[in-house]
């Protein structure tokens, strides 16, 4: 199955990696984003483990990763990552309504 990210999934991911980089400099950003990417690959092995996160969108599942959470979906042969949201954050505002 193959990892898809949206627009605004990459977005979130670029956005995230600046901030740690400001925030906490580039040994951690360079920590905190491999690790995104680890819970990524753990989420595109097992997809299915993860909560259902229908209250969003049907179909739609969160992972969390630290003080972020990802919101993906399980297509036929890809998942899709919809978005990479601080976990402090309104989901419903930031969440695309036609994501899937």
């Amino acid at each position: 199955m193959k990892l898809v990210l949206s627009p605004a999934a990459i977005h979130d991911l670029q956005s995230i990696a600046i901030y740690t980089r400001q925030t906490w400099g580039a040994e951690q950003e360079a920590h905190y984003v491999s690790g995104l990417w680890k819970k990524l690959e753990a989420i595109q092995a097992q997809p299915d483990t993860f909560r259902q996160r229908n209250d969003l969108s049907q179909g739609c599942r969160s992972a969390r990763y630290e003080m972020h959470v990802i919101f993906f979906a399980v297509g036929d042969d890809a998942l899709q990552v919809i978005r990479i949201l601080h976990g402090a954050m309104d989901f419903n505002r930031h969440f695309p309504e036609d994501v899937i």
